[in-house]
């Protein structure tokens, strides 16, 4: 069985998103990858400007990591409870993480040689 076949119609998954600190990124995946149940992992960086104003001109910029895996829905809730306890979302304004359904997938996985 290939990998994508594997991660097609045949099994019930989840997608957990969660939204951390800026730099925990990259540390999530690397933990996560060789976690049961994952089926792809990847992260990428996000920056954004908020409506709050700092002083008369200027605006509230935030940067966060947002981590995207895809994982077996039996093994779901036990990667939620990791990543929200490893990423720190236990604390005020760290972070969030939502898991949703999701029909079809496809694999994102970081390669060895990846030159972070």
């Amino acid at each position: 069985m290939s990998v994508l076949a594997h991660i097609g119609r045949g099994i019930e998954k989840k997608l957990l998103t969660a939204i951390v600190r800026t730099g925990e990124g990259r540390r999530l995946v690397e933990k996560f990858a060789e976690f049961p149940g994952v089926l792809s992992i990847s992260h990428h960086h996000a920056r954004g400007m908020g409506s709050r104003r700092v002083r008369t001109g200027q605006l509230y910029f935030d940067e966060k990591d947002v981590l995207i895996v895809l994982v077996e829905a039996t093994c779901a809730d036990a990667v939620f409870a990791g990543i929200f306890h490893e990423g720190g979302l236990d604390k005020a304004g760290a972070g969030m993480v939502f898991m949703e359904k999701v029909l079809r997938g496809h694999p994102m996985m970081p390669f060895a040689g990846a030159d972070w």
